[in-house]
């Protein structure tokens, strides 16, 4: 009998290694990666991923005709982008932490990303390292990028006041309800 798709050993032992890190016990959805990756124009010529756990989005954002080449792949915990690194040949998988993401992209793009595609625990973090995760991904986004989250909470993962302070407006664009626990995605465009 195989595990289940969503409750993966190597999901489940990064969340005992550092469940506040991973936010959630089991991987997101087919669904919920899918519907993030539906936020992504396909022909993108930069898309970085934050926290791409097993692969589920970077697998939905592939299957969108994002080309391997226009997608980087950030993974904080060193096993799970050992993993990733292993199941995808290409796009590049660099393990680092999201709060330093000008560093981290720093030798591999220097051109504005189109869109962030964050499956990071943004309400679980401490708030300063949410504002310094945050203000790092939407500094790499172009003019009128898009910054794409999920969140389990009814309340939008980047606050109001905290939004119009990193220069964007949000919006939830769906709801998928076959996740476990049900999620939201919420849409975030820089503005200027």
């Amino acid at each position: 009998m195989s595990a289940s798709p969503r409750l993966k050993p190597p999901f489940l032992s990064a969340w005992l290694r550092n469940p506040l890190q991973m936010g959630a016990v089991v991987a997101s959805s087919d669904e919920l990666a899918h519907a993030m990756a539906a936020q992504v124009d396909a022909d993108s010529q930069l898309i970085i991923e934050l926290g791409a756990g097993t692969g589920a989005v970077t697998t939905a954002l592939l299957a969108r005709g994002i080309a391997p080449s226009a997608l980087v792949v950030i993974e904080k915990d060193p096993e799970l982008a050992r993993q990733l690194a292993r199941r995808f040949s290409s796009p590049p998988v660099i393990a680092g932490d999201a709060a330093r993401l000008r560093d981290l992209l720093g030798h591999i793009h220097d051109r504005p990303a189109d869109a962030v595609v964050s499956s990071l625990p943004l309400l679980s973090m401490r708030t300063l390292t949410r504002v310094r995760v945050l203000a790092q991904a939407i500094s790499a986004l172009r003019p009128k990028g898009r910054l794409i989250q999920f969140t389990y909470s009814p309340k939008p993962p980047i606050p109001g006041p905290l939004a119009a302070a990193l220069g964007v407006s949000g919006e939830r664009v769906g709801r998928v309800l076959w996740n476990l626990p049900p999620a939201s995605v919420w849409v975030y465009t820089k503005l200027s």
